[in-house]
């Protein structure tokens, strides 16, 4: 951040801390100086959830929330009950049939196993259209670049400066031995 504030000192007035972890970000002009805001890295929607709950809370407790409340409960109960009808008798197995057999375990291999996820490794179209930091990134290309880009420029924008290669012509085996060789695990005695 430090960088960003060096090469667009106009910027400065738009960092505020995190009200929940002190976090400092950057936000829109309209909002600088406030200190209730909380960072768009999971405080914000850890914030939302709260005072939902509270709000749920605060609902069900009076008259109205209370009779619906019982209203649901009774529906729930209701629905329980069907689900819970007397099945018919099952016939215990024959003392002519064996008993199934014990799943199996695997012997170990001598390759070693990948302890990485793909999903790491591969950016996925699908996960970043979804991504609840798409309009955050929005605005750091608004305020850093001076850019209005819209939710589709943004995603192609950034799939084609996140694009990777595939690795699908090394086998997983071979990715992995290479990604430890470049990363070595550092609580092995070299």
């Amino acid at each position: 951040m430090e960088s960003i504030l060096e090469s667009h000192p106009k910027l400065r007035p738009c960092v505020t801390c995190c009200a929940h972890c002190g976090l400092a970000f950057l936000t829109d002009p309209r909002n600088a100086g406030r200190t209730d805001l909380r960072c768009p890295f999971g405080c914000r929607q850890h914030h939302h959830r709260q005072r939902a709950s509270q709000r749920s809370t605060a609902y069900y407790r009076t008259p109205s929330g209370r009779r619906k409340k019982k209203r649901l409960n009774g529906r729930r109960g209701a629905r329980a009950a069907e689900h819970d009808r007397p099945a018919t008798a099952v016939t215990p197995p024959s003392p002519a049939t064996p008993p199934p057999a014990p799943p199996t375990v695997e012997e170990p291999r001598d390759e070693v196993e990948s302890a990485l996820p793909l999903e790491g490794v591969v950016l996925r179209a699908s996960r970043l259209s979804r991504s609840p930091m798409l309009p955050y990134v929005r605005l750091l290309v608004r305020l850093i670049e001076g850019l209005a880009v819209s939710r589709r420029e943004l995603l192609e924008l950034l799939q084609r400066a996140l694009r990777q290669r595939s690795i699908a012509f090394r086998s997983r085996r071979d990715y992995v031995l290479a990604f430890l060789h470049q990363h070595p695990p550092e609580d092995l005695p070299t």
